[in-house]
């Protein structure tokens, strides 16, 4: 009875974190369907936030040149990024030509960049 009460405290004393491998809790991320349930997965603690933030292909946000920069460093590889504005938000001119320059060398994997509404960038920065 003894060896059976010492390997249940060795069970029930074992985290999470020490027993699975990155790749691990990604493949479990993977086969979470439900967006809202792949968010909270990232509450859990900072490693789990940091594997959720990864694994993201898709964000809409409103963002500035430093906000985008910490974005990249975030999410490393991000494919769609929908920067639009809405047009209540009219005076305000959204994404700008020098946070192209940001979102360019900040994104690497990015693939669809959505930039409806947005009144602050010029023709050239496009070229």
């Amino acid at each position: 009875m003894s060896s059976k009460s010492t390997s249940e405290d060795a069970i029930s004393a074992l985290c999470i974190n020490e027993a699975l491998t990155d790749d691990e809790l990604r493949s479990i991320l993977a086969k979470v369907d439900s967006e809202k349930d792949k968010e909270t997965f990232g509450l859990v603690c900072k490693r789990w936030l940091r594997l959720q933030s990864t694994e993201r292909k898709k964000l809409s946000a409103r963002a500035g040149p430093h906000m985008l920069r910490k974005m990249a460093d975030r999410f490393t590889r991000l494919v769609e990024l929908d920067l639009a504005q809405s047009v209540s938000r009219s005076f305000y001119p959204g994404v700008t030509d020098s946070d192209l320059a940001v979102i360019a060398n900040g994104f690497r994997c990015l693939r669809i960049l959505n930039l409806h509404n947005c009144k602050g960038i010029s023709f050239v920065s496009i070229l």
